[in-house]
């Protein structure tokens, strides 16, 4: 048989979100099926798809309303990530937006009443959101609360839509959440002020609310609050582990947890307080959702297996409901990463994933990968672009630096206002620790990422350059000042803490811009950028393409023009990532 074609890792769908009918019989998810992201359903048992739209865009959010005839969802306008609410029949049709006024903003959350009330938070008529209630049967929208001090988003609605809880974000590490009814404002938590977040929270009736929260901890876990009395309580906490979705039905909690580069998921009895664990089909849960009568579905990836959803059998057994497949290869086929840990120039402890090629097909080329966030981290997730150039005889390293999530709140903040020290010397530290163990050769490095992990990768190109042969690009940011008067509207609350304050910090933002390395950097660059980004200016790009030219060094630059933040478009993928190809290639010649 011919060996597979590198391109046929690109022929794979995503899914980016997915909701089940109450009743258990409806499954709608977004997915690029025929190529761009459109809502598609099945009718279950029946698991072939159909289309419910197409708008081709992606959609964050979709509500099946208890009735079985109407879909809420939201759509973004070609990756510009303003995600506008919207409605449509369950037999699939144009959707309709809600308020044809919102269409330049966002949606960043909507929860609904058996009423048939939706509430949800918008950054519409305020860069710190409001909080808006609209009566589905009229259509009718409420103002009920305005964002004066920080961001605000609605985080859950009381069964009878009598009283919500919502959160006020300050940092992406400190997010308090408040009981808001009848006019009064209370803490869920004892102190507010205490740096922590609250996320995931759950009413399970009119009186106790369940949520996911590492308030005076390290690790998030599962606490609840009574609304009768005001008291906080912590449930459960799992060493090591960080909480991050939980689902409640009859007594039992579903609990979906991360632990570095892995997800586990656990079954919770509240009134006996025992807790089984529950065998997973993937490496990794991106989301969870449970019918009328306890079935679990669940939307799961692995470093060597694409988006797929999975409905629990009442024998445990997990069922693939969305078969999909990379064109032409098995799963047995894909490259696995080791996991490892290396110690960095201060003695912390940093993981990291390491994919290796075949011993025939190395070409003696490494690839460093800083992931993007930079409070995110790189997971066993299926990443079509891993898969082609480690097949194609490249080794790729990513580690999971400071700052990066699912290893305490510590490790967390550590990128706080230290964008480029830090993190930076953790990867030199994991070049170095390659070089030592034989993974590597210095001058023979790729530093390649996309956000942050393309900020770092220029960053590292200007003050490291003499680990490199060439730095790829993917909408990173060049100056970190110009970033902070560009970001959006409802970000600049945060970027004091996360980043840092372009007056009183000036100093320190200059330092650890890119931009101020430019004459150090000579290595070929191949630098990619979507116009319609929300986040990074294409300024961010053109500047730093700009001046390299004037100076004579290589570069490449590709812009898309109906893309944001990334790529919502299979073909401008597949052609990104195959022009990526052909510049390293030529590099390593």
């Amino acid at each position: 048989m011919p060996v597979p074609e590198i391109e046929q890792y690109f022929h794979t769908v995503e899914i980016s979100t997915f909701n089940v009918s109450e009743d258990g019989e409806k499954l709608v998810f977004s997915t690029n099926i025929n190529g761009k992201y459109n809502l598609w359903a099945m009718d279950l048992p029946n698991t072939f798809p159909y289309p419910l739209t197409a708008v081709n865009q992606n959609s964050s959010l979709i509500h099946i309303d208890g009735e079985n005839r109407t879909v809420v969802a939201t759509f973004e306008n070609d990756g510009d990530e303003n995600f506008q609410l919207h409605y449509l029949p369950l037999s699939g049709g144009k959707p309709l937006p809600f308020n044809e006024k919102e269409q330049k903003s966002t949606c960043y959350h909507a929860c609904f009443t058996k009423q048939l009330d939706m509430y949800h938070s918008s950054n519409h008529e305020n860069p710190l959101l409001n909080i808006y209630r609209t009566d589905l049967k009229s259509n009718q929208t409420t103002l009920i609360q305005k964002g004066e001090n920080a961001p605000i988003v609605v985080a859950a609605v009381s069964p009878d839509g009598s009283a919500y809880i919502f959160t006020e974000t300050y940092t992406n590490t400190h997010a308090a959440g408040f009981y808001q009814s009848a006019g009064d404002k209370v803490a869920v938590v004892p102190d507010p002020t205490v740096p922590h977040v609250i996320k995931d929270v759950r009413f399970i009736d009119n009186d106790t609310v369940y949520f996911v929260t590492n308030y005076e901890e390290e690790f998030s876990y599962l606490a609840s609050f009574n609304l009768s009395t005001y008291e906080f309580q912590p449930l459960l906490k799992i060493k090591n582990q960080e909480m991050k979705a939980i689902k409640v039905h009859n007594g039992c909690i579903f609990i979906c947890s991360e632990q570095g580069v892995r997800d586990h998921l656990y079954q919770y009895d509240i009134t006996s307080e025992n807790v089984d664990i529950i065998d997973l089909p993937c490496d990794l849960i991106t989301k969870i959702e449970l019918t009328g009568d306890g079935t679990l579905f669940s939307l799961g990836i692995s470093a060597h297996q694409i988006d797929t959803i999975f409905k629990r059998e009442p024998n445990g057994i997990w069922t693939k409901l969305t078969n999909n497949k990379v064109l032409g290869i098995s799963d047995d086929s894909m490259i696995k990463p080791e996991v490892v840990r290396y110690p960095s120039f201060d003695g912390l402890s940093i993981e990291a994933l390491l994919f290796k090629p075949a011993e025939d097909k190395a070409n003696g080329c490494t690839i460093l990968w800083p992931h993007g966030g930079p409070q995110q981290a790189e997971r066993l997730k299926y990443r079509p672009l891993f898969q082609y150039l480690v097949q194609s005889g490249y080794s790729i390293f990513s580690p999971n630096f400071r700052g990066s999530t699912g290893y305490g709140a510590s490790f967390q903040r550590m990128v706080e206002q230290n964008w480029g020290n830090g993190p930076r010397f953790d990867c030199v530290a994991g070049m170095d620790w390659l070089i030592e163990e034989g993974h590597a050769r210095k001058g023979k490095i790729v530093a390649m990422g996309g956000s942050y992990g393309g900020y770092m990768s220029l960053l590292l190109g200007g003050r490291h350059s003499e680990y490199f042969c060439a730095i790829v690009d993917i909408f990173g940011i060049s100056n970190l000042l110009t970033f902070l008067e560009n970001v959006p509207a409802s970000w600049r609350t945060l970027m004091d803490q996360m980043v840092g304050n372009p007056e009183k910090d000036r100093d320190k933002l200059v330092r650890d811009s890119p931009m101020t390395y430019v004459d150090d950097m000579s290595k070929p660059m191949f630098v990619l950028h979507g116009k319609n980004d929300p986040r990074v200016k294409t300024e961010e790009s053109g500047r730093i393409v700009g001046t390299l030219k004037e100076k004579g060094v290589y570069v490449e630059y590709l812009l898309f023009d109906d893309e944001g933040h990334g790529f919502s478009k299979k073909d401008n993928e597949m052609d990104a990532y195959q022009r990526i190809r052909s510049f390293l290639d030529s590099v390593i010649e």
